[in-house]
């Protein structure tokens, strides 16, 4: 035990907090989902993060623990008004109401790194104020070392062989840096702005330079509501189905085209305002190599036409694959797995992501390890199949990534050049959603011009 005790009181302090809480839970006799989530959340914002992770990862966790660890991504602490002005403040070097003449005392939204909240700047703009936890970089810091300390001890090195947990910690922490550099995340956000440009239907807040710090980030305000809330979607006169086929393909543009693309795209993460799909918190964006890229498209189309062949070998270029696999064995399971999701819609899926779930599970009994750069692009496709099963459950997903496909070329001859020329124009340039009954824009009816 002596190797976790360090020279500072805060250190052994520390210790003692996680042993009096995990004591309460009595773990030799396992934890229920809610048990597990509400001890994750009484350790701390560096093991509410590992549950995050975590539900990210159902090969690992059992899907009613991923499920109930979702939970997790929106729920933490509040601080009080006080307490935000007070970090306001000293980021700023001076009073906050010199910077703000208001900060709403509700949060608009409050996770394990940082609180939002409703402001207002002395000529009246509203703004949205992402305000970093006081000391959560060095309370993450030591959490991690304690952590990785403990393994060493216990000789606890992975989780059914599968998962490295000292990698593990390694990425997560390597992670929430990135997402607690505000500065970051605004460059993140200028990018996608960029990448959106002449996109009618997709928005992203601005960002206010002048007021956003490491610690701080101060952006254009976003109203209306979240995604899958049906409900008011409705009654504000949108067509949920073209919002969501809409949805998809900017998604599919983002990693399949600009290769930059939104790692957590979960409905509290995109609203729709004012005829827009509206992309927030961007602390966690993925990217992908040209190769990587191409070869995720080659798996997708594979899924599309029901290649097998196509998606097995796709698969084993992708990743780290032995060289005495039995391909015989591993096209037949590829096989029986296309087999198997063609036939069941959205609708029909206990889970969402059982899809990729499924997917790992064949990969990692014919000895294939999916490389860490894949990772977050398989998780992040994964949140959106959930996103969208619970926008609309009847939407034809497969329909909708060929059409894309198509749009880049992937399909030939004189059909593949219309088809292109016709999604290029919605993709790029397409109308903004239709909403409080205005007239819907006919984008078939417009002219194709002649190659």
């Amino acid at each position: 035990m002596a190797n976790l005790m360090y020279d500072s009181m805060g250190g052994v302090k520390r210790i003692l907090e996680i042993v009096k809480t995990l004591s309460r839970y009595n773990l030799g006799e396992g934890l229920t989902p809610d048990r597990f989530c509400e001890m994750l959340k009484e350790l701390g914002p560096t093991y509410v993060k590992i549950g995050q992770l975590l539900s990210m990862h159902p090969e690992i966790v059992p899907p009613e623990y991923c499920k109930k660890l979702e939970s997790l991504r929106t729920s933490a602490t509040h601080l009080v008004t006080v307490q935000i002005k007070e970090i306001i403040s000293e980021e700023y070097g001076r009073p906050w109401n010199t910077v703000f003449s208001r900060i709403m005392p509700i949060p608009l939204g409050s996770a394990s790194i940082a609180q939002v909240h409703e402001a207002y700047l002395p000529d009246g703009t509203r703004v949205a104020v992402k305000v970093q936890r006081p000391d959560i970089y060095d309370t993450m810091e030591r959490d991690i070392k304690l952590l990785k300390s403990a393994l060493g001890i216990v000789k606890l090195k992975k989780i059914n062989d599968v998962m490295d947990l000292g990698d593990t910690l390694d990425e997560m922490w390597q992670v929430a840096q990135q997402e607690m550099d505000f500065l970051r995340e605004a460059e993140n956000i200028r990018r996608l702005r960029k990448n959106i440009e002449g996109i009618k239907y997709v928005y992203c807040p601005k960002v206010f330079d002048e007021l956003t710090t490491k610690n701080i980030l101060v952006m254009e305000y976003i109203g209306g509501c979240e995604l899958n809330d049906t409900e008011a979607l409705l009654r504000d006169g949108y067509d949920v189905s073209e919002v969501c086929t809409k949805f998809i393909n900017n998604y599919i543009k983002q990693f399949a085209e600009d290769h930059f693309f939104h790692a957590d795209p979960h409905p509290g993460n995109i609203h729709v305002e004012n005829g827009r799909i509206v992309w927030l918190d961007l602390g966690m964006m993925g990217t992908l190599t040209e190769d990587g890229a191409e070869l995720i498209k080659v798996c997708m189309r594979a899924i599309v036409t029901n290649d097998h062949i196509s998606f097995a070998d796709a698969v084993m270029r992708i990743c780290e694959t032995p060289e005495n696999i039995d391909r015989d064995g591993f096209y037949a399971s590829m096989r029986a797995y296309l087999d198997k999701y063609r036939i069941i819609t959205m609708e029909e899926m206990s889970s969402t992501v059982d899809i990729f779930s499924d997917l790992y599970q064949i990969s990692l009994r014919y000895g294939i390890r999916t490389p860490r750069s894949m990772t977050m692009f398989w998780r992040s496709i994964s949140i959106m199949e959930g996103t969208v099963s619970q926008l609309a459950p009847e939407t034809d997903l497969s329909t909708i990534i060929g059409r894309h496909l198509a749009a880049q070329s992937m399909v030939g001859g004189i059909a593949g050049s219309i088809t292109k020329k016709v999604s290029h124009r919605r993709l790029v340039s397409g109308e903004a959603l239709s909403y409080n009954d205005s007239p819907r824009p006919v984008e078939d009816e417009v002219p194709i011009e002649e190659e």
